[in-house]
């Protein structure tokens, strides 16, 4: 075929991206989602959050930028099973799955430290340490206790043996026990006392004892045997009812006072015990107890009911063990003792409830003070709970509000975040509380997070929302002037009704989001300055996640931040599980930074909360017709729903958005759209398939609101294809081959295309019925029409393609002229693969406002002479046409060894335009415009992903990485979406992984909470030691020194280097005795290294010296064994006896 003058006359649109070596494929960043969290920790001190993973990752999150990845190796992939801050010494430690203990130093500036990697040849079941001293606790699978010195780095030589195998032994003797059951001397949990570092609790399955560290002893045990005929959490129905049971203990919590243990048992009961008596607990409850109901009574009347006629009292269902118990107290009230306290459960439920984790709101624990005892005690005898003060702590124990943070699925695990202090286990006046939940794939978590406490509990005058409120109130009424009482009551009663009882969500982070789908959009300066502005304003229902902390920034050594504001700018769009569309800032202008003095000042990729589009509210309304919803609209729960998101089309310069469910409905959203206050109810439009959600007005902080909906019919079936044009315009293709063009000034349909069943001949109904699978706008002229007009390029699936023209009838009035243009294109188009380009400058002619402009002026007749470039790619090859249905310039197969191609893009550099195709062997092919000649075969970076990328004309592409799901689970959130590019020559220096300061702005260690008395304030005295068994100012000191022994290296105490890096808040004043251990921690690696090499070198000439003694020595050899041998017997009988005092 021989090409006539005009297309030879064309130029080259490609000059200056023809060599091979323009091209370069390169990672810019990856972001990573959560997806499979396995633990979960925080630092109340620093702000920093930890998050585990099964693939051998800890992520630490902080403030803006501020954000690491650690990896366990040796072998690297392992599962993390535990994680715990070592507040003390600003330390993050991490039990794997073969269960070693990884100690990183979060001190080091730039990029922490793994400072010792060390193994205990057995499971390890929890991990426990204290911000007041640098020890931590861990606990083995055989029952004994090690502990960890982190300043050393050692393995401490304090070790506690397995003391239920001790206590069984001394309980069986004494015949105060049942037999233990196998595995009753398992540990499943530890912890400290909060006000006492001396007091550590163990949890066997057997129950909790009470360890005197200093003595070395156990001095309380807490076992729970119900008595025959106790209900207990299974119920008279239990077969073992009339026996006694001893429940296997799994959980355990210490009231903040430090007098009071909840123990949650695996029948689904919590035990509550006062410290100061092992033998019968204060009450016995599950979660949803009634009033002072005891379930370790014996009820003769129930019981003998139950028994004699079953059928009558039928059973409950069973109930799941309690998991996780967490007492938080609140700064509400001016008794040392506190006031209210928050009692969190996990589990208890019975196993045909809804998921979740329930709250319970005690009231203050305020016992008065007892009677003066009337009879002698002997000396050395332990105090008795008073009668009156047993009762006092019963009805503290008596239950005021319930609530329950319901999820979608089984929760595994929950964190609450500390305002303030460490101490407590970090569960002191939390602010937020995050819950991990199962989902509909394996190994996959959902993360949600809640305000915490809930807004109901906040209602009492020593409710956690502080004290004396009721008080106050009441007062500010008795001083309020009659004229005005009307107006305040009337204002009260306002905002009671606008204050929900329901705990309002946290907006979590990216990083915890579970994403369905992506897609990276290109904006100009003007559109992004209108996406970003006012993006920090609060929005209405929804509270800040408490994570901060740390300092990121970037070295620019090549000087490359200069070229970041010449790049343009990019938003990314993802759909979320839970129904929503969630904006993120992916421009390189947020990584501006250009040393530790100018800091990053956001993360990358920043989140545009206000941006969000909720759809859940469109299922709730009946207008759409996708409710499957009964009466009650508040017990919908999007999370539960089947619909799901199947695209999201966004108009860069209108930015407006139009959302594909699955369903087959299409939803516009606009921003800033102008609400009329006057109006109520449903606007009625004249189109059938068109249905008006104007009504449905988003949250308070929310710009974009629906504007209307396109109503699924089963007629038409699925949506294939959707364009959205930046001028006015929705199209709309559906499987049946219909097709709806949309003029969104109305809205009202302008055109209707449905498959002809009965056409003429066999080509016009082929054509009419097969679906249409791409779809285009353009403004241009064509070889029959020159005149510049807006078209509709719709492309079929066996290459015909139909080109609707659009007119302007009247002002603002508009239709499709008749008939379309027919032409051949390339078979199976792939969407998106339709450009048309000046055939001069190779500038796209898009839908947009340029091209609007050229179409109105004088009705396109200025314009006319214009060629363009008509390039269209479908799954064999690629082919472009002069003035779109003129003369063919060239045709290209893609060739059976280049793979399935997924996605073309035309990429525009410096004036230049080509074409890229990507297949799925992980290949870019690039072509030159628009004679197509082959440039290069570009080989991509790796992917694991199955899907098309997502790219933008500046060769910057996004590719996602799948969670791995089994077969026939078409939920597929993703694991990351990894940026890259084509162009890397000046595009890699940016996005390089900051440098962090995870130390920076953090404050110091508050001081050790001190003991309270049980009684008033007034009163002092206790049992146990708790109060005075160490002095206070020096307790952590103590118990360091008990732990680690007289043989401790003393580590140098350098200062700490920052890189220059300004003071944080908090940073100086009140610094106490952990100022001193925070410096020794920062240098501890190289001064240890370097105090054993000094006693290396000693040893080694000690060795010389004695080298003449060893003949003299090697016949007392055989006597000293056996003396040794010995010793070690006679010192492990004494040390074990010991605890009992055998």
């Amino acid at each position: 075929m021989f090409a006539s003058q005009a297309v030879k006359a064309l130029p080259d649109l490609s000059l200056d991206l023809s060599d091979p070596s323009d091209w370069e494929a390169a990672p810019l960043r990856t972001i990573q989602y959560d997806l499979d969290v396995t633990a979960v920790a925080t630092d109340p001190v620093s702000g920093l959050l930890a998050v585990g993973t099964s693939r051998g990752t800890v992520h630490l999150y902080g403030s803006a930028g501020v954000q690491y990845k650690l990896r366990i190796t040796e072998p690297a992939g392992l599962r993390v099973k535990l994680l715990q801050f070592a507040v003390s010494v600003h330390k993050l430690l991490c039990i794997d799955d073969h269960n070693r203990l990884h100690v990183w130093d979060l001190t080091v500036p730039e990029r922490p430290a793994l400072q010792r990697i060390t193994g205990f040849g057995q499971p390890v079941h929890a991990i426990l340490t204290s911000p007041s001293h640098t020890h931590a606790f861990i606990a083995l699978g055989d029952g004994e206790i090690k502990t960890y010195d982190l300043l050393c780095s050692r393995i401490s030589p304090y070790t506690m043996p397995n003391q239920w195998r001790l206590y069984e032994k001394k309980s069986l003797a004494s015949e105060l026990s049942l037999v233990g059951a196998p595995g009753s001397d398992v540990i499943i949990d530890i912890s400290i006392h909060p006000r006492d570092l001396n007091l550590l609790f163990v949890v066997y399955e057997g129950g909790v004892l009470v360890s005197d560290l200093k003595e070395q002893n156990t001095v309380r045990a807490f076992e729970l045997i119900l008595s025959p005929g106790a209900p207990g959490g299974s119920g008279f129905h239990a077969k073992d009812v009339l026996l006694p049971r001893r429940l296997q203990a799994t959980a355990l919590a210490i009231h903040p006072s430090g007098h009071i243990l909840a123990v949650g048992y695996s029948d689904g009961t919590i035990g509550f015990w006062a410290l100061e008596d092992e033998d019968k607990p204060l009450a016995l409850r599950t979660i949803d107890s009634s009033g002072d109901e005891d379930l370790s009574a014996i009820d003769s009347v129930k019981l003998e009911e139950t028994l004699s006629a079953p059928q009558k009292h039928p059973a409950e269902p069973p109930r799941e063990p309690i998991f996780k118990l967490a007492w938080s107290g609140f700064p509400n009230s001016s008794d040392p003792r506190g006031g209210d306290t928050v009692l969190t459960v996990l589990g208890g439920a019975t196993i045909d409830s809804p998921s979740g984790v329930t709250a319970l709101l005690f009231p203050p624990l305020h016992p008065p003070a007892p009677p003066n005892p009337t009879s002698p005690k002997h000396a050395g005898a332990a105090p008795v709970l008073h009668p009156e003060t047993r009762a006092a702590m019963c009805e503290a124990l008596v239950v005021k509000d319930v609530y329950t943070y319901a999820t979608a699925g089984p929760v595994q695990d929950f964190l609450l975040f500390s305002r303030t202090t460490p101490h407590f286990s970090g569960h002191y006046d939390p602010s937020t509380i995050l819950i991990t939940s199962d989902s509909d794939v394996p190994e996959a978590r959902i993360s949600e997070a809640f305000e915490f406490p809930p807004p109901i509990f906040m209602g009492s005058p020593e409710s956690p929302s502080g004290q004396q409120t009721a008080s106050g109130d009441a007062q500010a009424a008795d001083e309020t002037e009659p004229g005005n009482a009307l107006a305040d009551e009337l204002a009260m009663t306002l905002q009671a009704m606008s204050v929900s009882d329901e705990a309002r969500p946290a907006r979590l982070p990216p990083y915890l989001w579970s994403v369905l789908g992506e897609q990276l959009v290109k904006v100009d300066k003007y559109g992004y300055e209108e996406l970003v502005r006012d993006k920090l304003v609060p929005i209405d229902g929804e509270v800040a996640f408490p994570v901060k902390g740390g300092l990121a920034w970037s070295e620019d050594h090549e000087g490359l931040m200069k070229l970041i504001k010449l790049q343009p700018h990019r938003i990314l769009i993802a759909h979320l599980r839970d129904l929503s569309i969630q904006f993120l800032d992916t421009s390189p202008h947020l990584l501006v930074s250009t040393g530790v003095e100018a800091p990053l000042t956001s993360s990358f990729p920043s989140p545009i909360p206000r941006l969000t589009i909720e759809l859940a509210p469109l299922l709730i309304d009946h207008s759409l017709g996708l409710s499957h919803i009964g009466t009650n609209p508040a017990q919908y729960d999007p999370r539960l729903s089947k619909e799901r998101v199947d695209t999201v089309y966004f108009a860069p310069e209108a930015l407006e958005c139009a959302v594909v469910l699955r369903s087959g409905a299409v939803i516009l959203h606009r921003l800033d759209a102008p609400t009329d206050e006057g109006s109520f109810g449903q606007k009625t439009l004249p189109d059938e398939e068109l249905v008006s959600l104007a009504h449905i007005r988003p949250r308070g902080g929310l710009r974009y609101s629906p504007a209307f909906g396109v109503k699924p019919q089963q007629s038409r079936g699925l949506v294939t294809a959707c364009a959205l044009a930046d001028v006015g315009f929705l199209a709309i293709a559906y499987s049946s081959g219909s097709l709806l063009v949309i003029d969104l000034r109305g809205p009202r349909v302008i055109h209707r295309r449905e498959p002809d069943a009965h056409g003429s001949g066999f080509l016009h109904k082929h054509s009419d019925a097969e679906p249409i699978v791409s779809l285009a706008w353009t403004c241009c002229g064509a070889s029959t029409d020159p005149q510049v007009r807006l078209r509709l390029i719709c492309s079929a699936t066996s290459g015909a393609t139909s080109i609707y023209t659009l007119a302007q009838r009247e002002p603002s009035t508009w239709s499709v002229t008749q008939p379309a243009l027919v032409i051949d294109a390339p078979a199976r188009p792939i969407p998106g693969g339709c450009f048309v380009l000046d055939a001069k400058t190779g500038a796209p002619c898009r839908g947009d406002r340029k091209g609007l402009a050229a179409v109105l002026q004088a009705d396109g007749a200025a314009d006319a002479g214009r060629k363009v470039i008509f390039v269209a790619a479908g799954a064999k090859g690629v082919r472009c046409t002069l003035n779109i249905d003129g003369e063919r310039i060239a045709k290209v197969d893609w060739g059976s060894k280049a793979g399935a191609v997924q996605h073309v893009e035309v990429v525009t550099h410096s004036d230049s335009s080509a074409l890229v195709a990507f297949t799925g062997t992980g290949n870019a092919l690039i072509y030159s415009l628009p004679h197509l000649e082959h440039i290069h075969t570009l080989p991509l970076p790796p992917s694991n992903s199955s899907d098309p990328p997502s790219a933008d004309d500046t060769g910057d592409f996004a590719t996602h990485t799948p969670f791995p799901t089994p077969a026939g689970i078409s939920l597929r959130p993703l694991l990351s979406t990894e940026l890259h590019t084509l162009l890397a020559h000046r595009r890699t220096g940016p996005y390089a992984l900051p440098l962090v300061d995870l130390a920076y702005g953090r404050g110091a260690v508050p001081p050790q909470p001190q003991p309270v008395s049980l009684g008033p304030p007034s009163v002092m005295g206790s049992v146990l030691g708790y109060i005075g068994s160490l002095s206070a100012a020096s307790a952590g000191e103590q118990i360091d020194l008990l732990l680690a022994g007289p043989d401790r290296p003393v580590p140098p105490s350098p200062t700490r280097k920052t890189q220059g890096a300004r003071p944080g808040p908090g940073a100086g004043g009140g610094a106490t005795s952990q100022a001193s251990v925070a410096a020794a921690a920062a240098g501890m690696s190289s001064g240890v290294a370097d105090l054993y090499n000094r006693l290396g070198t000693a040893l080694n000439e000690r060795g010389e010296m004695l080298g003449d003694l060893q003949q003299s020595m090697d016949s007392l050899e055989q006597g000293s064994k056996s003396m040794v041998e010995q010793a070690k017997r006679l010192a492990a009988q004494q040390g074990v006896k010991s605890w009992f005092g055998f």
